[in-house]
């Protein structure tokens, strides 16, 4: 096990319930440690385990979420 720490720039987060919907996101992710969102700061800190989980699968779950990261 190798654990990570990514923090990504997330936007169109406009209210709680878009943050629970980011923070969803990532836990549906086998290999998630723990996530921190902040809608204010427009961003999550993700630790994951980068044997199960890389940096392009967690990106593509905020897209998938209905958010950008660009």
């Amino acid at each position: 096990m190798s654990i990570e720490t990514l923090t990504l720039k997330i936007y169109g987060m406009t209210c709680e319930g878009c943050e629970s919907s980011v923070h969803h996101a990532f836990n549906a992710l086998a290999g998630v440690q723990n996530v921190e969102v902040n809608r204010l700061l427009e961003q999550a800190v993700v630790t994951y385990d980068d044997e199960l989980l890389d940096k392009i699968q967690i990106i593509n779950a905020v897209e998938d979420a209905g958010f950008s990261t660009t």
